[in-house]
């Protein structure tokens, strides 16, 4: 019986690459922006799953297309930022999260800036503003200048490319870049907010521009309350509450030790993964010269749960909250062990009814991705694999009423973990199973992050927190890309996935089981903590 689908899919899912090299601001000759600019066309239509529906059709997008190189030759344009911004606005129907441009430093650096945050349902309220302004820490952000922020949000989609409102919301946040183009006639200076204090009153406030590495110090910024009393680093659990009845525990990164050894073992550029994540998961360490040490040094994801379930089992704990606020993602494939770990078999017959399609186009950025080559390919279908090509995955897969050995082994085979031994030793028993697992979301749980969640729905978990940006039913996977001329780098996605129904109310926006709702935030003094408060109440009966 075949039953390697589901895990097939999950290795290929949802590799977040590190943010690459920005590029320099030298001026160029327009015809190699226009180059440029062709050459990102042509990967875009040799990768992407389906560049041309969200356009309207193949015409729509080529219409598209040739109206930017059209824009960069009358406009005489010389610099790389500007092709980026032109490209980042080309890609705006695609409606696509991972398909993306980075933006060069200079532009970057000038427009970066964090005010306003995007939570809750479509509330938006303040997170970070100057010290003497800390009275309006959690109003509602309902304009900006002389528009309704329901029209700025509406503009951004003519700009930006996000997979939702919540998404139309994080750009909002950071990028004043096409806030420029949105609201017209900003002062060069300054910007006007207007607010609606959690009392109700109207306020306009007008703030000069900062950026977000500028002289002003944090000490002189107030931000939202903060309670330390949950676990807070990646991969860190503790028990909280009253007793030892509910295991915690925090996932900033869906990347560890697993999946670094998985790209060394077959021949990936792991390097630069391996930098990122003692760079911004792993700050207090100092990373190894010998990149094997380095390695050696990290955490396995399936390993630590390991410990986390058998301490849960030792003291009989009932309730597991998994928090993956702000977690936008990594490698999809090392939290697939520790599905089986809670669930043994179960998870396996369950896996099968899941119900999921992917569709991976077959395309030499993601032969150089995963460093194999189309003969490779081949050698593992009946027929001969091209590029242009689909991978196919789920839709009809027989559903497994009954995990033989074969099965099972067939199955722990194909996992990415360091503990793959330890997951072969349960034998297709659950190392424990909570009677409840929570998991937490916010805004900008991402891609590998929100594969996870998912999953976890799936085999009865209960959601808690914000709509995170990340849609079931859109595209995925980040291939990296580098244009040959200005530097520019991105991703492009090659795969598009399809999890939920089309015309299921979750297929665009993953609204949680439980959403906390403003009073919410309100009544816990907008702590950032007020997502994993508000649901250790409920569990212990205090709401």
């Amino acid at each position: 019986m075949k039953l390697t689908t589901f895990f097939q899919r999950a290795a290929l899912l949802s590799v977040l690459t590190a943010m690459m090299a920005f590029s320099a601001n030298a001026q160029m000759p327009t015809d190699s922006i226009v180059a440029d600019f062709n050459e990102f066309v042509r990967l875009l239509e040799e990768t992407h799953p389906d560049p041309y529906t969200n356009y309207g059709g193949r015409p729509f997008f080529r219409r598209a297309a040739m109206e930017t190189r059209y824009g960069l030759v009358m406009d005489s344009v010389t610099s790389p930022d500007v092709l980026a911004n032109r490209i980042r606005e080309f890609l705006a129907p695609l409606g696509d999260g991972h398909t993306n441009i980075q933006r060069g430093r200079s532009e970057w650096w000038r427009h970066a800036q964090a005010r306003f945050l995007p939570m809750n349902q479509g509330i938006i309220y303040t997170q970070i503003l100057p010290a003497q302004y800390k009275d309006l820490i959690g109003s509602k952000l309902v304009g900006i200048e002389n528009m309704p922020i329901q029209d700025v949000l509406a503009g951004f989609n003519k700009h930006e490319a996000a997979e939702n409102e919540m998404g139309r919301m994080i750009l909002l946040c950071w990028d004043c870049v096409s806030l420029d183009k949105v609201i017209p006639n900003i002062p060069e200076d300054s910007i006007t907010y207007h607010l609606e204090t959690p009392e109700g009153k109207q306020v306009a406030l007008t703030l000069p521009f900062k950026m977000k590495f500028d002289s002003i110090s944090w000490q002189e910024q107030c931000g939202l309350p903060y309670t330390d009393i949950f676990p807070s680093k990646q991969l860190q659990f503790d028990f909280v509450g009253k007793g030892k009845n509910t295991m915690y525990l925090c996932a900033r990164s869906i990347m560890a030790r697993d999946c670094i050894e998985y790209m060394r073992d077959n021949g990936w550029d792991y390097e630069r993964e391996l930098q990122w994540l003692f760079r911004q998961v792993y700050r207090n360490q100092e990373m190894p010269s010998d990149l094997n040490e380095a390695i050696a040094m990290l955490p396995s994801f399936s390993g630590e749960f390991e410990k986390m379930l058998l301490q849960m089992k030792a003291n009989g704990s009932k309730n597991l909250i998994i928090d993956l606020r702000s977690n936008d993602g990594g490698f999809t494939p090392i939290v697939i062990p520790t599905l089986y770990q809670m669930w043994g078999d179960e998870f396996i017959k369950k896996s099968s009814t899941f119900s999921t399609e992917g569709y991976t186009m077959i395309s030499p950025l993601l032969m150089k991705k995963y460093n194999t080559s189309l003969e490779q390919l081949s050698a593992q279908s009946p027929i001969k694999i091209e590029y242009g090509d689909y991978q196919y995955e789920g839709g009809n897969e027989p559903v497994v009423t009954q995990v033989t050995d074969e099965i099972r082994n067939n199955v722990i085979s194909q996992m990415m973990s360091s503990v793959k031994d330890k997951l072969m030793a349960q034998k297709g028993k659950p190392v424990y199973t909570p009677e409840h697992v929570y998991v937490l979301t916010n805004e900008s749980t991402f891609s590998a992050a929100f594969h996870y969640a998912f999953y976890l729905k799936k085999m009865g978990a209960t959601i808690v927190g914000v709509t995170c940006r990340q849609a079931p039913n859109t595209y995925m996977e980040a291939t990296p890309f580098e244009l040959p001329r200005t530097g520019l780098s991105g991703n492009i996605s090659n795969s598009l996935q399809m999890f939920l129904p089309a015309d299921d109310p979750r297929a665009k926006d993953f609204y949680p089981d439980l959403m906390p709702t403003y009073e919410d935030f309100k009544r816990y003094n907008f702590d950032e903590n007020t997502i994993p408060m508000y649901l250790l109440d409920i569990i212990e009966g205090n709401k």
